[in-house]
């Protein structure tokens, strides 16, 4: 069977067409009935299907013509609709001459059983034709226009349905975009809409233009890349990578009006206004946040850096007490065996490489010492200007004549209460290190100033403390360190020098000295500009001692008194008492603070000084200076110790009217020591 199709929606016809040669009929297709009158002019239509709403000519006009054309009223015709689907379009559609009235959708099956009925009741239809052929054309003419009409009015009316709900979906929108725009624009954070596509801002609202220092107008005509310190490239990759999330968090550096830098944390979200996909950012300064987590960061590092370095003096205080007790007994032995052979002895030049080798490994400990802070010193309150001016021939002998010195001293600086002799080990190891890292010509610079820090201060400065110093620098023009060696110069045994050439004991000695005197040193260096240590020290109100120092050229000897030696190592023990006798002095010697009591109990003539280490088995050597001090109320004492006990020191500082002795110690300098409390009108009150 030949089947016309007549509709204008080419979906339609392609669904009709498919079913229908699906079920093996033959398909011709027409957009109207204009169309289709010209396909039915050829012979071989069987059926018509046809659409009523058509432009040209639609279905009902369509019919009207088959059904008046003699060669053609014989074909049976289905209007198939979806716009006129009343029972009086029905009515109308039947009483026009079609066979049948379907409304669209109709399932398959149900079309395809109408289409066989209408196929099958030829007869029957042209019956019904000639009755309807009956009614006045004037009739059909009215009943088609009211059909029109309505159709026309119902379209009408969905137009204006749909106008007026446009017009509702526009007025949202806009009140939308207004209740947007007015989100945005009071927003407390600050806001900005960028187009990803070339980094221009697209709006900034009123936090932006608080924020920046530029108006809205302002920021509306620049880019992003403008305010952003980053590179353009960088920019414009971040907005990239926004463009393709849905979120996205970054951290930027943005430039302000005035020209400050402000750390941002920046949110960027897409959205889509008026068709163009946008960046929709919102800006926290985290400038503060960012100098508190490099704040924290950096009193983290301080803190396990003074944590190391505590460690580290602790193993060296221990180290050090133990190679002093060890050096005690090799400085001794070596001198006493010097004292008795002959210089022309062959034994004799060995005898003074030990005796060299010694005295360099007692200048290590006594470094070990002074950077765990155990050295045991006595502070004296003086002018810092009269240390350093009674150092400078010394000095410029240790520095050599390539190297130019500059002495710069403040006037009326302020008093410091410190060792003298720590004075000097600090210049000294800070002169040394400027002139190796000079390494030939070049200057070297000594100051000195009075100086106060406020809290402020102290705040935009790590280690510095509130309150008044005395600041003693020393600068050199010479290589200079990067920030990785300035980080390490402090630790022991760190070292830039080549294998040999130091120890890396100079600026741990250094800080061990400036720490245990209640300061602190600031570093500042450059490569190939030089480096300054500037080291402040508190300062202490009362005036200056005056610091005689007098030179004693020959090992003073005993003048008859009598010692008494109390050390409970049996080879310090031996080698202390062999010194003493080599020097003059009758000796007395006891292991223990038990027997020396006893001894000197027994004792029926005079003993004129106690010579006592200060940690021993049974009693420490203070107490057992308060026991004696009962039965010789004028003797004199002497401390030894290879560290630093709290028996006789408070962290390391000596008492005024104790004296004391390091291990280890020569022969020269255990006589001088001698000679100055004997003569001097220390008693064994003074320790009580």
């Amino acid at each position: 069977m030949n089947v016309l199709i007549v509709d204008d929606q080419e979906e339609n016809l392609y669904l009709l067409e498919s079913l229908l040669r699906g079920s093996g009929h033959a398909v011709r297709l027409a957009f109207n009935g204009a169309e289709a009158l010209e396909i039915l002019k050829e012979d071989g239509i069987d059926l018509i299907i046809s659409d009523i709403l058509m432009p040209v000519m639609d279905g009902f006009q369509l019919c009207r013509k088959v059904r008046n054309d003699d060669t053609l009223r014989a074909i049976p015709l289905i209007f198939y609709t979806a716009t006129y689907t009343s029972s009086k379009d029905e009515e109308f559609a039947l009483n026009i001459g079609a066979d049948r009235f379907i409304v669209k959708p109709c399932e398959p099956d149900i079309f395809l059983k109408a289409v066989h009925e209408v196929m099958a009741d030829t007869a029957a239809r042209r019956g019904k034709v000639s009755n309807r052929n009956q009614i006045e054309d004037g009739e059909l003419f009215k009943l088609y226009s009211e059909r029109l009409v309505r159709k026309l009015e119902q379209k009408v009316l969905e137009m204006e349905s749909e106008i007026q709900a446009h017009q509702e979906t526009q007025k949202k929108l806009h009140e939308s975009e207004e209740k947007f725009r007015n989100i945005f624009q009071k927003h407390l954070a600050v806001k900005l809409i960028i187009d990803p596509d070339n980094g221009d801002i697209v709006e900034a609202n009123e936090a932006a233009e608080k924020f920046y220092g530029w108006t809205g107008d302002q920021l509306r005509q620049m880019r992003i890349q403008d305010i952003n310190i980053l590179s353009s490239d960088e920019v414009n990759e971040a907005m990239k990578k926004a463009s393709t999330m849905e979120r996205t968090r970054f951290e930027f550096r943005h430039r302000l009006s005035d020209g400050s830098i402000k750390d941002v944390e920046v949110f960027s979200s897409r959205i889509d206004i008026k068709e163009k996909s946008l960046l929709h950012s919102i800006i926290h300064d985290i400038t503060e946040h960012k100098r508190s987590e490099e704040e924290r960061e950096s009193l983290r590092a301080q803190f396990i850096q003074a944590q190391k370095m505590e460690s580290v003096g602790q193993l060296a205080g221990g180290v050090a007490h133990d190679f002093n007790n060890m050096l005690s007994v090799i400085l001794g032995q070596t001198e006493l065996a010097l004292s008795r052979i002959s210089p022309k002895d062959p034994l004799h030049a060995v005898l003074g490489e030990i005796l060299n080798a010694a005295n360099r490994s007692a200048d290590i400990t006594r470094q070990l010492l002074a950077f765990a802070r155990k050295q045991t010193i006595a502070p004296k309150v003086l002018d810092m200007n009269a240390i350093v001016a009674d150092m400078l021939k010394i000095i410029k002998r240790l520095i050599g004549e390539d190297i130019v010195l500059t002495w710069l001293p403040a006037d009326d600086l302020w008093s410091v209460k410190i060792d003298p002799s720590q004075i000097e080990q600090i210049l000294a190891n800070l002169c040394i290190n400027a002139r190796d890292a000079i390494g030939g010509v070049g200057r070297i610079t000594i100051e000195t100033h009075s100086v106060a820090f406020g809290t402020a201060d102290c705040a935009a400065h790590e280690d510095f403390l509130p309150g008044d110093f005395v600041l003693l620098t020393v600068s050199d023009d010479g290589s200079g360190m990067d920030s990785e060696t300035q980080s390490h110069i402090f630790e022991p045994f760190f070292t830039t020098k080549a294998k040999g050439e130091g120890t890396g004991l100079g600026l741990a000695t250094v800080y061990g000295i400036v720490k245990q005197n209640g300061g602190f040193i600031n570093t500042y260096s450059e490569p190939g500009v030089g480096t300054t240590f500037r080291i402040y020290f508190p300062r202490h109100l009362v005036t200056a001692d005056n610091i005689v120092r007098e030179i004693v050229t020959e090992t003073p000897l005993s003048r008859g008194e009598t010692v008494l030696l109390v050390e409970d190592e049996e080879p310090i023990r031996a080698m202390g008492c062999a010194m003493l006798e080599s020097l003059g002095y009758r000796t007395m010697i006891a292991a223990t603070p038990t027997e020396a009591i006893r001894m000197a109990q027994e004792c029926d003539g005079r003993i004129d000084l106690l010579f006592t280490d200060v940690v021993m088995p049974e009693m420490n050597g203070r107490d057992l200076a308060n026991r004696l001090h009962s039965r010789y109320p004028d003797i004199g004492i002497l401390f030894m110790s290879g560290y630093t006990s709290d028996v006789i020191a408070q962290r390391g500082i000596l008492e005024d009217g104790i004296n004391f002795i390091q291990k280890p110690f020569s022969m020269r300098n255990l006589g001088i020591k001698l000679r100055e409390v004997l003569e001097g009108s220390q008693t064994a009150s003074d320790y009580g």
